[in-house]
């Protein structure tokens, strides 16, 4: 493949001009190329000549111009090289937009990408930290203008202090990691699903119009969601949305790192992916509520862990699967074992039965006060395979309906942690039985 510093600074221009064009209009005409690029047919024709040596352009005498897949590809890189300029331009150095565009024609050509990797990532810096932002760009403009300051500085330095403190909550110790906290998009989603597009483009990979709304969608919530709940409100936005276009979508982020997958027995969910904000998971079985929860504590565990086995630790992730506060005070303080879940440790409070059919239960070690652990609770399609004792015994639905059990501590399983930081709580919305 032609390398983009194999071309010199006039063939770039060459490319991107009839990059723009063929995004626009399909294909390119070499009149279009000169009326853009402001030059002779003759200089038109000695540049298409080159790149289609180069095996980037499609030409021939009296037709239009198309790209090849090489030439498409290194296209989108340059113009996006060249966006990337002109957007620090204006949006940090608060230069006009002509001269923007000019200087960013000739930047582009002579910038390492070192550079403008790095000017990206002060673009990223400026929208996310609450003590710059957009204001803080603005106030610069009119710095610039002026030659002053604006008259405001202590008001904006209050509010950046309002703001910081209304980020404590998602850092500090509570006392359950229950509570409700809202899962709001931030800023660098935003900024995720713009470098997506920058991502994709050096890499020659570009999205289809459906892929693009399934990214919108999903990029613009935070809310954990299913394959067809990111279908059916993408499709309430662009009705031709396939199901294979929202799997090839998601595919995409998880490869980019932008989403990951989490498994919730038979159910997948998807969640933004933030490397630079790692947390673990709490499930509940019982009506699919999800707990976001971090707890340095853990962290510090299983670094521990990896190096006293030489063990060199590179990602993990820990998932908790249990019963939520709220489900637990929904339900009876005694229930029948048939209600209880996998994992569960019960003790069996009464035997609903006549003599016989007790006796044959407390042979199998469900006797009242035994404990019992619920092995799984859809074994075999729909019976129990609990562990009394040191046996493993298979129950029907009716039979395990008879025995009464509480949970085997007394204590509220979900009790809050001291020193735990909670970060969110996802209500369940998906239909499942409580």
């Amino acid at each position: 493949m032609a390398d983009k510093e194999q071309l010199s600074a006039s063939l770039e221009d060459y490319l991107e001009a009839i990059y723009q064009i063929v995004q626009r209009k399909g294909a390119a005409q070499s009149s279009q190329v000169a009326d853009s690029l402001k030059v002779s047919k003759s200089s038109v024709s000695w540049g298409l000549n080159r790149l289609r040596e180069r095996g980037l352009i499609n030409h021939s005498p009296y037709e239009a111009i198309t790209l090849t897949e090489q030439g498409e590809a290194l296209g989108r890189r340059v113009a996006s090289r060249h966006r990337q300029i002109k957007d620090f331009l204006r949006e940090v150095l608060s230069v006009a937009e002509p001269v923007a565009e000019s200087n960013a024609c000739r930047l582009e050509h002579v910038l390492d990408k070192a550079v403008l990797e790095r000017m990206g990532d002060f673009m990223e810096f400026m929208d996310q930290c609450p003590r710059a932002g957009q204001q803080w760009m603005k106030g610069f403009g009119y710095y610039c203008e002026t030659g002053r300051l604006e008259d405001n500085c202590e008001e904006c330095l209050g509010d950046c202090v309002e703001k910081l403190e209304g980020k404590g909550g998602e850092q500090g110790v509570v006392d359950s990691v229950g509570e409700e906290l809202p899962k709001q998009v931030k800023e660098r989603d935003r900024v995720a699903r713009r470098r997506l597009g920058e991502v994709l483009a050096e890499s020659g990979r570009a999205l289809t119009a459906d892929e693009a709304v399934v990214v919108d969608v999903f990029m613009g919530d935070e809310r954990h969601r299913t394959l067809e709940e990111i279908g059916k409100e993408s499709r309430l936005r662009r009705s031709g949305v396939t199901a294979q276009a929202v799997r090839g979508a998601m595919g995409l982020l998880c490869e980019y790192k932008m989403a990951r997958a989490l498994r919730l027995e038979d159910q997948v969910f998807y969640e933004h992916c933030h490397p630079e904000s790692h947390h673990d998971h709490m499930f509940c079985v019982k009506c699919g509520a999800i707990y976001e929860f971090f707890d340095p504590r853990i962290e510090a565990l299983q670094a521990q862990n990896a190096r006293q086995a030489d063990f060199r630790l590179l990602v993990h992730n820990l998932n908790i699967y249990g019963v939520c506060q709220a489900c637990i005070e929904r339900q009876s303080r005694t229930r029948a074992l048939a209600d209880a879940l996998t994992g569960e440790r019960v003790a069996v409070v009464q035997v609903v039965a006549d003599g016989r059919e007790r006796d044959r239960l407390a042979g199998l070690g469900l006797r009242e006060q035994a404990v019992v652990e619920v092995l799984n609770h859809r074994c075999g399609g729909d019976k129990l395979l609990v562990l009394a004792g040191q046996s493993r015994v298979m129950l029907d639905r009716q039979t395990a309906q008879r025995v009464q059990v509480v949970h085997a501590e007394e204590r509220r399983v979900m009790g809050g942690g001291r020193g735990r930081r909670a970060r969110h709580r996802h209500r369940a919305d998906r239909g499942k039985g409580s």
